[in-house]
């Protein structure tokens, strides 16, 4: 059985515009590589704060549909965060309402029990937005990183950085990502977002500043080209198999993230875990929205 894993982070309501008006529905990105972790058959575990609010309900609710441990999804009188998102010719735009949100009191409210249950996961999965949701509390979330990685969990970490979140805050940004990235073991990180806050020339450049750290492996996505694996100090080039023209890019990292992980904790060499994410991502894309239509089982008898 693969070790549990932990996504700490942020969920939100999600209200998408649709050639038919607007659709009404729960994402974030550590939320969405949950559902597709879980999907995977990863037993998974999602932690974060939502409010009584029909946002709240609808993510408690997602997380018991898709077969998620919402044990560490704790209830606030603070409201859920949400957010708008349009797309136009493939690419996504993003209106947030989150600034007082549940989800960024999370340490605050309720450091006891994640302390208690993050050294019994096998891993904790966290993104550039936990650390801007949870930045308030950095302390504390290197804190509990800190004991996480004492006690032999495994951490991944997907740098996942929004100019907009840091404005003016870029050099807290780089100082918190580097220092969570030095207490990672796997780092998931893309190009674009490297570049953008670092100001890297390339991908080799982001990857040979990222090997500085504590990370045994390191997965830089580089878009339609696909991504690049540095392990035991080795770079090879893993290309999409094939080319894809995207309808929607939400969750593409996400999923790229999920199925990725899933495949290392199944034991598959990293080259066919980083095949699996392309895979998953591809379909992802193209597709409208961050998640997929839940599969269908098969009825026993039924060809």
């Amino acid at each position: 059985m693969s070790p549990r894993v932990i996504c700490m982070g942020e969920a939100m309501g999600e209200i998408a515009a649709t050639p038919a008006g607007f659709a009404v529905g729960v994402g974030g990105d550590t939320f969405n590589t949950a559902v597709y972790l879980a999907r995977a058959g990863v037993d998974c575990a999602f932690a974060s704060a939502v409010g009584p609010d029909p946002f709240g309900q609808m993510i408690r609710a997602r997380l018991i549909e898709e077969g998620i441990d919402d044990a560490l999804l704790f209830d606030s009188d603070r409201e859920t965060g949400l957010y708008a998102i349009t797309t136009r010719d493939g690419e996504r735009s993003f209106h947030y309402w989150r600034d007082h949100a549940a989800a960024r009191h999370l340490l605050r409210d309720h450091a006891g029990p994640l302390a208690a249950a993050i050294p019994q996961a096998g891993v904790l999965y966290l993104s550039g937005i936990t650390a801007w949701v949870l930045g308030a509390e950095a302390g504390a979330l290197l804190a509990l990183l800190e004991a996480a990685r004492a006690a032999g969990v495994m951490i991944v970490f997907d740098g996942n950085y929004r100019p907009r979140l840091w404005a003016g805050q870029e050099d807290r940004a780089r100082d918190l990502f580097r220092r969570i990235g030095a207490l990672s073991d796997l780092l998931l990180p893309t190009a674009e977002d490297e570049a953008l806050l670092w100001g890297d020339a390339g991908p080799e450049q982001s990857l040979d500043r990222l090997s500085g750290g504590s990370a045994a492996r390191i997965v830089l996505k580089i878009g339609a080209q696909g991504a690049l694996l540095r392990q035991d100090g080795r770079t090879r080039h893993i290309p999409v198999p094939v080319p894809v023209t995207p309808l929607d890019t939400t969750a593409a990292g996400d999923s790229f993230n999920a199925a990725c992980l899933a495949a290392l904790l199944a034991g598959a060499p990293p080259e066919d875990a980083v095949l699996a994410g392309h895979a998953l991502a591809a379909r992802v894309i193209g597709c409208p929205g961050a998640l997929l239509p839940r599969p269908v089982p098969r009825r026993a008898g039924h060809g």
